[in-house]
């Protein structure tokens, strides 16, 4: 069932989707202050091996130095060049390529080039800055804020379920995709926590809303999540069900015909049932563009029989496929979103299916309101729309009561 009795007015304005300004307030209200997922332990698992990324305008590599996994800035003390550009890697030593200045694990440099050039250096000033990195099954978190609550407080009753859905002995990473999404970040977040657009959208696949009767939401102070037992009449859902069954039985997995879906404030989206997690970020490039990382892990044989093995992994690779076949069919309506978006004159309104969305939309404002009043963003420049759009002035979004 949902929880609200009624509908709701939008908290953010149509503005807060496409405006440059709003995109960097963003960065620096939201991405820079809340743990980020930026990869997978298993793709770094050996020693020099690194992953980078950007969080909000923070450039961060994730390195491998001997076992140790640590989350350092992306540029050189030096003379501020990129230390790596790669988005996976593996070096010998991680050195920056304009100079060849060498830095260890802790940030503090190991090698100078031509030392003799820098007397008296100060190695504790002119080091790389490290930032907290958390590690939850096999999906690595970083937070640049250097303070902040712990991932486990962040995820919740989740921590514990998302590590055994992303860990062996339970899952195995079966697929990953890097998709180009032609929106701003939010309108692909908000897409996954509602059902209400299935019908439209996913008439091929999904097929149809499961409905509040088969619905359950739920909400904490950084996650939501629904709760659903699909039981569509289409022949090929029914099939799908028989099937799955018939698969886990051989894996020697239990099967239940529960779908779960999370969202984790305010970018990392996890679903789950018997055989599969779908794991997705995503990430804003520009007010109107973003990127999406995706992973499937699928579930892993009980039995060690080559049989079981080669079901896992074939099951996997089609379930892939299907995923992929409905994130597709929510990429082609972005554009649409986007344009409108650009046009719209006023907040969209929420129905009480699309309560998920109030909440991560009443996130949003809150963690920038938290992090730069009205007064601070008029003097850094931001016009009194963007300050408007991002903080409402304290204005409370209304409920609109709904009439059978």
């Amino acid at each position: 069932m949902y929880q609200s009795s009624t509908a709701f007015e939008a908290p953010l304005t149509p503005r807060m989707f496409f405006a440059a300004d709003v995109h960097a307030l963003e960065s620096q209200c939201v991405f820079e202050k809340t743990w980020q997922m930026v990869g997978l332990a298993s793709s770094i698992s050996k020693p020099g091996q690194y992953l980078s990324t950007e969080i909000g305008s923070v450039p961060v590599i994730v390195r491998n130095f001997d076992g140790e996994m640590v989350a350092l800035r992306n540029v050189c003390a030096h003379r501020h060049c990129s230390l790596v550009t790669s988005p996976l890697g593996q070096n010998e030593k991680l050195k920056c390529p304009f100079h060849g200045w060498e830095y260890g694990a802790d940030g503090r440099t190991r090698r100078i080039p031509a030392a003799k050039n820098f007397p008296d250096f100060n190695r504790e000033h002119y080091k790389l800055a490290s930032f907290p990195l958390e590690i939850c099954g096999d999906l690595l978190f970083v937070r640049v804020a250097s303070d902040g609550p712990s991932l486990r407080v962040w995820l919740g009753d989740l921590y514990d379920r998302i590590e055994e859905w992303t860990s062996f002995p339970t899952s195995k990473l079966a697929v990953s995709r890097l998709l180009p999404l032609p929106a701003n970040w939010k309108i692909p977040v908000e897409a996954a926590l509602e059902s209400y657009h299935i019908p439209e959208v996913h008439a091929q696949t999904f097929g149809e809303d499961p409905g509040e009767s088969k619905s359950d939401h739920a909400f904490a102070k950084y996650t939501t999540s629904f709760f659903t037992s699909f039981n569509t009449p289409r022949l090929i859902d029914k099939l799908l069900k028989v099937y799955e069954q018939f698969i886990l039985k051989i894996l020697g997995a239990s099967f239940n015909a529960k779908y779960e879906h999370h969202h984790i404030f305010p970018n990392l989206l996890i679903s789950n049932t018997s055989s599969l997690t779908l794991v997705q970020t995503v990430r804003p490039l520009t007010a109107e563009t973003a990127v999406s990382n995706v992973w499937q892990y699928g579930r892993l044989s009980v039995r060690s029989n080559p049989i079981s093995k080669l079901t896992a992994f074939l099951w996997g690779r089609f379930t892939g496929w299907l995923s992929y076949q409905i994130l597709k069919e929510d990429i082609s309506i972005f554009p649409s979103v986007q344009r409108g978006a650009r046009a719209a004159t006023d907040r969209a309104i929420l129905g009480r299916c699309e309560e998920r969305l109030y909440a991560f939309e009443r996130f949003l404002h809150d963690q920038i309101l938290a992090q730069n009043g009205c007064d601070i963003m008029a003097e850094d420049g931001i016009k009194t729309g963007a300050c408007e759009a991002a903080s409402m002035c304290s204005k409370t979004p209304c409920a609109v009561e709904v009439t059978e």
